[in-house]
């Protein structure tokens, strides 16, 4: 149970500085909500890439991404709250 808590807490710790870093908000309707943002392959391909770790790794993998490398992390991928991901993934036909 306290390594879960230390996890959950991590993950949120980790979770908040990416979102803050990219300026806690929407990248198209401007929701600044931490609980609906989401990071969002600008490209596509993230089931893909996500299918890889576990939920919680992905995380970690993401946040090491951004931590070696913010500019190449910046042109891969934004903060989208999950209603402005869910449209863009219909929209561009994303799998």
């Amino acid at each position: 149970l306290v390594i879960k808590k230390k996890r959950n807490l991590k993950y949120k710790e980790r979770k908040e500085f990416i979102i803050n870093e990219l300026k806690g908000k929407c990248n198209n309707c401007g929701i600044s909500d931490i609980r609906v943002l989401q990071f969002d392959h600008i490209n596509g391909g993230g089931r893909k890439e996500i299918k890889k770790f576990h939920f919680s790794g992905y995380l970690h993998f993401l946040y090491n991404q951004f931590i070696q490398d913010k500019d190449t992390f910046l042109k891969k991928y934004q903060l989208l709250c999950a209603n402005c991901n869910w449209i863009k993934r219909v929209e561009n036909k994303e799998s």
